[in-house]
């Protein structure tokens, strides 16, 4: 569908010469002839398929080569997503009786996991780490850490909040109230939610839970081989669509969704026990700093871990490795340490630390990503694709190559597809990473590029 766009020409033409007026120009060309097409297609399945497809392509392309990539991808996410989505939904006004007090109760959830997650990034003064230092990282961050995530979270509990709590109970307890007697005599709405906090935070909870169960109902059907007819229910096709939605939304924002960050994790940001999660960071901080050996800060560590429950734990570490100065950051050793511990299998590991897995676990496969799009260029940054093969030697070395093993495999595939790359791929498959070897493999993929772009 989007493809054959004429504006989607011109907008391939555009380079880092091209001006911002020509640049906003032919960006809202583009976003005219997305809107007009879609309007008029009959197929809205094909139609979100072929705008991923060019989400995906503009997430190839960097702001420097092509300075049009990131307006256009959040115009697309503002403009074009929404209305790909209420294709299929009734296009009349809607006229939901208690409309406002509905907008009040969603900004209220979304307020509270926004403001949580804005204490995870150490953004909030009672952090340990506030205005300490923040770690870098090579690659796009984890969704923990991206700012635009909670405006996917909240794109996600507006339509779930709509479809499940449009029922008599919760228009008796809390919209006809929060209307009566907040909204129709102009009071301040947030006291309201204060006075009914466990209430509201009970029905949000047992909505998460709900959530959480249509999760596990389509991870049993998918993983049941022995009836592969199993259809899902529309409760479950609706949490997949939030689900596809979400992980959109991550892609065109450039952050990293785990699998795992699902509506567990939701119900985690939601509930998250602040006084827990301070003095934890605050004591594996302190362990960090002043711990006198590697092993006796993770013997500290692991009494946190008997205290909290699913993916709070995930969460402190998180935060602890990525927030503060840095001779108190959590160690990447210690958080691999801290994500195998007792676990004797890789299933074992991903059950117990799935959030913390996954970020350990995709850092090396992004940046191979990355590597690999640089290679296939005619002509490319020889400087700049150095700088990868370090970082990436880096994330390889202080990964545990044994539980590990899936992502350095999936990294040499990636990098089957470059030629010039195939002394890395050796390096990985054949030669085991070894250290000494890298640099060997390194100057072989160096001759190659250099040979490639005509580098002297």
């Amino acid at each position: 569908m989007a493809a054959s766009l004429p504006s989607l020409q011109r907008f391939a033409r555009l380079n880092s010469n091209s001006d911002k007026t020509e640049v906003s120009e032919v960006v809202a060309a583009v976003i005219e002839d997305l809107r007009i097409t879609v309007k008029n297609t009959i197929d809205p399945a094909t139609a979100r398929r072929s705008i991923a497809d060019l989400l995906d392509f503009l997430n190839s392309l960097k702001s420097t080569v092509h300075p049009g990539r990131v307006e256009l991808a959040q115009s697309i996410s503002q403009k074009i997503i929404p209305e790909l989505y209420q294709k299929d939904e009734p296009t009349e006004y809607d006229d939901y009786e208690y409309l406002r007090a509905e907008y009040l109760l969603v900004n209220h959830i979304c307020s509270k996991i926004a403001d949580n997650l804005s204490l995870i990034r150490g953004e909030v003064s009672a952090h340990p780490g506030f205005r300490k230092g923040r770690r870098e990282f090579a690659v796009h961050p984890l969704c923990i850490y991206a700012t635009l995530y909670a405006s996917g979270i909240r794109d996600l509990m507006t339509k779930l909040i709509t479809l499940r709590f449009r029922n008599k109970k919760i228009q008796t307890t809390i919209y006809e109230p929060l209307t009566r007697d907040v909204i129709g005599v102009g009071k301040n709405h947030a006291s309201f939610f204060e006075d009914n906090v466990i209430y509201i935070d009970e029905q949000v909870t047992k909505l998460l839970d709900w959530g959480i169960a249509a999760e596990q109902n389509i991870e049993a059907k998918k993983s049941d081989s022995s009836d592969a007819s199993q259809e899902f229910t529309g409760e479950e096709l609706l949490v997949q669509e939030l689900r596809d939605k979400l992980k959109l939304h991550s892609e065109i924002n450039e952050y990293f969704l785990p699998q795992s960050a699902g509506f567990v994790l939701l119900k985690q940001l939601y509930t998250l026990n602040k006084g827990r999660f301070l003095h934890s960071v605050k004591e594996i901080q302190n362990a960090t700093k002043y711990g006198n050996d590697h092993s006796q800060t993770v013997l500290q560590i692991d009494q946190i871990v008997n205290e909290t429950e699913e993916l709070e734990f995930d969460i402190i570490a998180l935060s602890a490795h990525a927030v503060g100065e840095e001779r108190s950051l959590l160690t990447y050793k210690a958080l691999q340490d801290i994500c195998i511990g007792s676990a004797r299998t890789r299933d074992a590991m991903l059950e117990a630390r799935p959030l913390i897995a996954a970020e350990l676990g995709r850092q090396p496969i992004h940046m191979a990503k990355l590597i690999v799009f640089e290679a296939q260029k005619k002509v490319g940054n020889i400087q700049k694709i150095e700088e990868m093969f370090e970082n990436f030697r880096e994330m390889i070395r202080r990964l545990n190559q044994k539980r590990f093993e899936p992502e350095i495999k999936t990294c040499a595939s990636m990098m089957l597809a470059s030629k010039s790359l195939h002394p890395l791929v050796k390096w990985l498959e054949n030669e085991g990473a070894e250290e000494g070897t890298f640099f060997l493999r390194m100057q072989q993929v160096q001759i190659a590029l250099k040979k490639k772009w005509n580098i002297v």
